[in-house]
């Protein structure tokens, strides 16, 4: 694993439980410095070990959102189309564990969702969960 990117996962481990991340914020940008903003979900997800917590991968994420010139559009992209493929389940839970809705649009989301559950049943509660919870929160906008 490249040195910057094992120095923030690190760095995000110390200061997860933090009131606000510090030194992980520059470290996280360290990393779109050397790896650049291209295809850079599923480069990352190459580049570490599957021994790296799911949940450790999923803050990496998230800040990546705020380092990148797109606010993280590139990105939740790439992870929607790893929603699609429907191949590798530690994908899955973290496309599905972002601090984002996968899909801007709810009933595709519902579609793609749906059929994950049915294909892969491991991943079905969590499916269900993020779908319960995008209509309990459009419902709470209306």
């Amino acid at each position: 694993m490249h040195p910057s990117l094992k120095q923030a996962l690190d760095l995000i481990n110390i200061e997860r439980n933090a009131a606000e991340y510090t030194q992980a914020f520059d470290a996280v940008n360290e990393v779109v410095n050397v790896f650049g903003e291209l295809d850079l979900a599923n480069r990352l997800f190459a580049e570490i070990p599957r021994t790296v917590p799911e949940e450790l991968v999923v803050e990496l994420f998230d800040l990546l959102a705020w380092q990148t010139n797109d606010n993280g559009a590139a990105m939740t992209c790439e992870v929607e189309t790893w929603l699609r493929e429907q191949h590798d389940p530690r994908k899955l839970r973290i496309a599905m564990s972002l601090d984002v809705y996968p899909f801007p649009d709810a009933q595709e989301m519902y579609q793609v969702l749906s059929t994950l559950a049915a294909a892969i049943p491991e991943v079905a509660v969590m499916c269900q969960t993020l779908m319960t919870s995008r209509k309990a929160s459009t419902h709470s906008q209306t």
